[in-house]
């Protein structure tokens, strides 16, 4: 196992234990995925919540070799005071290499102006529970199913959509607040 020193958000250093380090990468959005996300936002009616998308419901801004490794996603949501909101796609990636189910969360902000010209990945999230181990046979089921969304079985909210409050305390609550976090320091970043 290795460990890696990382400086959190308030600016103390975190020893984050793992294969691999976390990453963002920022990736652009066509005009006609910006409309995409914008519809999906429009569906969005509660000030915050959650929603089961199956794979062919992932946005197509999500490259097709990434989604097609994606049984499912999380859809996670919250509008701000001046009217954006968040959108958190956290999609659950079959691991091939390492017999596993992970997490890589993609979220974009969508303004009352329109969606913002880019989105941002998460790649090896330092969340608890962000993997889930599986066995090869598991592994194959998953493949042909929809029973990726059940892993981790003690995290998967009770129905396909309804509140944030009921992700309190998950990996998906982690995955949607590192995103948020980190679309905010790309935001403020850029507005400087």
């Amino acid at each position: 196992m290795l460990y890696f020193l990382c400086k959190n958000n308030n600016g103390n250093s975190d020893i984050v234990s793992g294969k691999y380090q976390m990453e963002f990468s920022t990736f652009s959005i066509s005009s006609s995925q910006a409309e995409e996300f914008e519809q999906i936002a429009k569906k969005c009616n509660s000030t915050s919540g959650y929603k089961w998308l199956s794979s062919s419901q992932i946005p197509s801004a999500i490259p097709e070799s990434l989604r097609n490794k994606m049984p499912s996603a999380l859809l996670m949501w919250e509008r701000t005071s001046s009217s954006s909101i968040f959108l958190i796609f956290n999609g659950i990636r079959l691991d091939q290499k390492d017999n596993a189910l992970d997490q890589e969360p993609f979220g974009i902000v969508v303004n009352s102006t329109g969606a913002s010209s880019y989105g941002i990945f998460i790649h090896h999230g330092d969340w608890p529970n962000r993997t889930t181990p599986i066995t090869s046979e598991v592994h194959k089921i998953l493949e042909s199913t929809s029973l990726g969304n059940y892993f981790p079985l003690n995290e998967v909210p009770q129905s396909s959509s309804g509140s944030l409050t009921d992700l309190q305390n998950t990996s998906h609550e982690r995955a949607f607040n590192k995103t948020i976090n980190r679309l905010l320091v790309s935001i403020n970043k850029n507005s400087a």
